[in-house]
């Protein structure tokens, strides 16, 4: 018998961790395509980063998610940058590589242009966007991909909005910063998508001045579930979950180095909708 490898680790990258639906998916994922992947929760705070590096350069390893609050921390640790965490200075991903070095993605954009077209929507002229942290960054880069021409930044504090707007106008689209605080509760009436990308709980207290509105809201969200944003909202809501699917099927190819073409794609993304007992188009 040929000797048997030991599986090669994976995992999420975050803190706090212990709500993560990631080694679900995963394991999901490798299930099915019978990939000698192991992928678990690892709490982490960014003062462990680069032992962590360490640990990812010292073998056995065939990759990383990352959440909050580590998108910008591990970014100067990377061989390479994909030509959109480099715009972005965030990424979700870490793939070690086959030779050993490591390549910074990230697949936030794609989750989230992705959960988009499931929906029905593959283009808009003027979306908005809640927050204007890392995860608004993928959500200006997702617009720049359904072709946006204007984009509306509402934000609590428009002195922090500097780095959203720089990146939206560099990617062609012109940004309106505005404070949720000068809103009067009609903001979203006529927006035909939203981008909620604050944390949970974050825009409950937006919801008065934000009001509602009959278009499509995404949800970075997902626990609880529906947000309070969501309940509020007359149009269709998305949750975060959908995102955290498409952006770890993208994943899910780098770490088991098997290059998915289009049935396999269906076939992952759609165990991993079945791993969370969620129905892929609402």
């Amino acid at each position: 018998m040929p000797p048997t490898h030991p599986p090669l680790q994976a995992a999420v990258l975050g803190k706090p961790i212990g709500h993560s639906k990631s080694p679900v998916l995963h394991a999901a994922a490798y299930e099915l395509l019978g990939a000698p992947v192991s992928y678990r929760a690892i709490e982490l705070d960014p003062a462990q980063a680069p032992a962590h590096i360490s640990r990812l350069r010292a073998g056995g390893w065939a990759g990383c998610s990352v959440t909050m609050p580590l998108k910008d921390v591990f970014v100067p640790y990377m061989d390479e940058l994909s030509e959109r965490v480099a715009r972005l200075g965030a990424l979700n991903t870490i793939v070690v590589r086959e030779d050993g070095s490591l390549y910074g993605q990230n697949t936030d954009v794609d989750g989230l242009v992705l959960a988009l077209a499931d929906f029905g929507l593959t283009s808009c002229e003027q979306p908005s966007i809640l927050g204007s942290g890392n995860t608004a960054l993928a959500a200006i880069e997702a617009c720049a991909e359904l072709g946006a021409r204007e984009l509306r930044l509402i934000v609590r504090d428009a002195s922090r909005a500097a780095r959203a707007a720089t990146l939206a106008r560099s990617l062609g689209i012109t940004p309106s910063v505005i404070e949720v605080a000068s809103l009067r509760g009609d903001a979203l009436t006529e927006a035909q998508l939203v981008f909620s990308t604050l944390p949970p709980r974050a825009a409950d207290d937006w919801i008065p001045y934000l009001g509602t509105g009959s278009g499509i809201l995404l949800d970075v969200a997902y626990d609880p579930w529906p947000s309070a944003l969501a309940s509020s909202w007359q149009g269709k809501t998305i949750s975060g979950l959908h995102m955290l699917v498409h952006q770890a099927v993208e994943q899910a190819q780098a770490f088991s180095r098997i290059h998915f073409d289009d049935l396999l794609r269906e076939n992952v993304t759609n165990a991993m909708y079945t791993s969370l007992g969620l129905h892929r188009h609402g």
